[in-house]
This record gives C-alpha cells, sequence and structure tokens, in this order.
C-alpha cells in the first residue's frame, strides 16, 4: 500500500464533498440494498465513484493505494449512508491488500486488469486441496463470503494439502465463477446488504501461482500486524452507521409532535432528552476517536518500525471498546425515540441491526481480543 504521498488541502476537500454526495445516494438506497441482499448498482456505483472499490488498489494498476486514515474516513462516511454497502467495499479493499505481497507479477497484472476488481473471502482454514500438475484442487465450504455475488475473486483459506495439515493456511486466490454460491445469509438480522453467503468450491483447478502461503509461519506478531487493517476497516463502517443514527436523531430532535405523556412539544426542550442525546454524541465521538488512532499508529509503520504484539493487542482492544460504545449510543438513540424507531425502514434500527451484527465478527470479538491481551500482559498466570 503506497502512503508516501499526502493528498492536497484541496484534494482533500473536494474528497470530502464528494464522500458526502455519495454518502446520500448509498442512503437513498440503503432500504433496497437490505431489501436485495446485495449493494444495488445505484450504491455500487457512487462507493466506486469515490475510489472505494479501489482504495487498496496500488497506483501502478489505477487504484488509490490509500492510507489507513483516509480508508477509515471514508469507510465510515459510506457506512453513514448504508452500512452493508461499505462493508462490502471494506471487506474487498482487505482482501486485496491482505495477499498483495504474496502475489506474483503475473497474479498481479490477472487480479488487478480493472483497479476497482471486487473480492471476497473467507480466511478460516476450512479448505483442503490435491495438488496436481500445475496447480491444486480445492475443495471446500466458506461461510460469510461478504459480496460474493458481486465479486470477481475469492481469497480462501486451504488449511490441508494432500491429506496433511498445514502449519499456516494456503491462501487460494479463486475466480468466484468457479464457486457456487450457497444462500445462507437470507434470513440474517443484521447487514442484510452484504449477501455474505457461503462460497462451495468442487475440486476447482487453481494454478500454482494462485495458491500463496504466508511467509511467516508461527511469527505471531508479523500475522498481528495483517490482521490489525482487516479488524480496523471491519469496525469502521459500523462507527459510521452510528454517526449516521446520530444525524438522524439529532434531525429528530426538532420536529413537531411531543413524546407521549410528556409536556414538551419537541424533544429538544426536554433537558432528559437533550442529555440523552448528548451522551450518545460523546460516545460517538469516542468511538471515532479510537478509530483514528488506530489508523494512525498504523500509517506511522511506514517509517520502518514495526508494531510490537502487544501494542497490536491493545490497538485491537480499542476498536472493540469502540463498537461496544456503539452499541451503547445506539441503545441510547433507540430510547429516546421510543418504540417508533424499531418499526419499518427506519433507518436508525438499520444501523442498530447491522452494528449488533457486525461487531459480533470474530476479529472483533470482546473475548478473542481480551484473552489474547490477558496472555501477553500476565504470561506466567494465563492459561
Amino acid at each position: 500500500m503506497n502512503t508516501d504521498t499526502a493528498p492536497p488541502e484541496a484534494t482533500a476537500v473536494d474528497t470530502e464533498q464528494r464522500l458526502r454526495a455519495a454518502r446520500a445516494v448509498l442512503a437513498e438506497h440503503a432500504a433496497a440494498t437490505e431489501e436485495r441482499g446485495r449493494p444495488t448498482k445505484e450504491s455500487r456505483a457512487a462507493a466506486e465513484g469515490v475510489g472505494a472499490f479501489a482504495a487498496t488498489t496500488p497506483r501502478e494498476f489505477g487504484g488509490l493505494g490509500l492510507d489507513h486514515r483516509s480508508m477509515t474516513r471514508m469507510f465510515a462516511e459510506l457506512g453513514a449512508g448504508c452500512t452493508s454497502t461499505a462493508w462490502v467495499a471494506a471487506i474487498s479493499a482487505m482482501q486485496k491488500w491482505f495477499v498483495w505481497d504474496w502475489m506474483t507479477p503475473d497474479v498481479r497484472q490477472a487480479v488487478y486488469a480493472d483497479p476497482n476488481v471486487q473480492v471476497c473471502g473467507n480466511g478460516r482454514p476450512v479448505g483442503r486441496g490435491d495438488k496436481i500438475d500445475g496447480g491444486y484442487l480445492i475443495d471446500g465450504r466458506w461461510n460469510y463470503a461478504s459480496g460474493c455475488q458481486d465479486a470477481s475473486w475469492a481469497i480462501l483459506a486451504v488449511g490441508e494439502i494432500g491429506g496433511k495439515r498445514a502449519d499456516v493456511p494456503w491462501m487460494a486466490l479463486v475466480p468466484t465463477a468457479s464457486t457456487q454460491i450457497e444462500r445462507t445469509w437470507d434470513d440474517a438480522v443484521g447487514l442484510r446488504g452484504t449477501g455474505s453467503h457461503t462460497l462451495v468450491a468442487e475440486r476447482v483447478f487453481v494454478a500454482g501461482d494462485f495458491v500463496m502461503n504466508a511467509p511467516f509461519p508461527g511469527n505471531r506478531p508479523l500475522l498481528g500486524a495483517r490482521m490489525l487493517p482487516a479488524v480496523l476497516h471491519s469496525a469502521s463502517p459500523l462507527v459510521g452507521a452510528t454517526r449516521g443514527a446520530l444525524d438522524h436523531v439529532a434531525q429528530f430532535m426538532f420536529t413537531d409532535g411531543p413524546a407521549v405523556m410528556s409536556q414538551y412539544a419537541q424533544r429538544s426542550q426536554s433537558p432528559a432528552a437533550r442529555a440523552l442525546f448528548i451522551e450518545a454524541s460523546q460516545l460517538v465521538d469516542t468511538a471515532e476517536m479510537r478509530t483514528r488512532r488506530a489508523a494512525d499508529m498504523l500509517d506511522a509503520t511506514r517509517t520502518g518500525d514495526p508494531l510490537a504484539e502487544i501494542e497490536i493487542a491493545h490497538a485491537r482492544l480499542q476498536l472493540v471498546t469502540a463498537l461496544q460504545e456503539c452499541r451503547r449510543a445506539l441503545d441510547t438513540m433507540l430510547d429516546l425515540c421510543g418504540s417508533n424507531a424499531l418499526v419499518g425502514a427506519n433507518p436508525i434500527t438499520r444501523a442498530w441491526r447491522d452494528v449488533a451484527m457486525g461487531s459480533r465478527h470474530i476479529g472483533l470479538s470482546p473475548s478473542v481480543t481480551a484473552d489474547h491481551l490477558n496472555r501477553l500482559l500476565f504470561p506466567e498466570v494465563a492459561m
């Protein structure tokens, strides 16, 4: 990822305006995205128009090669309009970034023929492979493949080659057209528009160069440093969704019509209601600060100073905490708005469901994250 060149101020202002315009398009089509189970063509075009699908495509292939601070801002702003579309774009960006330095030049040329190429995948090593002349035959079922209906490629983790478990999973870069999609996401509670269905491969041939192995077996700090950006940019759309919900509540505070059994004509006149709004606002502000801090930490590593494992663990816990703050903020907003906010295609309710689902992604698990930090802080007592 190229992070050497900061955009000029005028470009930053223009980018901000374009992001807000894209957010408005995504918000307009958020209900339709959720209903159809995948981003609408309008939402996809708007996200692509601001570079969301080229964020981690290297500049030599026509992409943006953005730094983490810029991506955090982008995915959060898009998430404020439609969490599902922003999630799909963020997951694609991280899938491409994760294996970039493992690709041969020929593989890069094939994948990045379109700088906006969309990639899905799953890093759980549930796949199996058999080596044959020229490559591998891959079998397996990978769930939670966000965006698989529109992705051109899938990165699928393979944990067994020729009947032997690998110390470090192999990553197979597979055209999604070679796989089958099993619809396992239609009844999801949140992030319904991500189409995070299950990909199925049955003896799919993958050329040798497209099956890659991590170069750091057993090196947890290096693996953790590679995982931290994926955690950050899974969180960014969810934090953005919470900000978007807060913006809706801010308008709601001034609408005519008092709360039932209230003496005030508008909620903004109620000291108690204002206190709830301020509480939610502070939680959102703090969550945003935590994500920016993690992004800045990652961007600082371009100077050549790697992050220590303890720093990575603390940063992950900061991101988990940010999403717990988002959940508290959304609950507070619903307390403020009342049960009417839980009826119909309400954007506040959609954000509540999306954050409830996304914040329980395995990479954002509070217990897993806390256990990892506990082992580092107290190695003599940790089991």
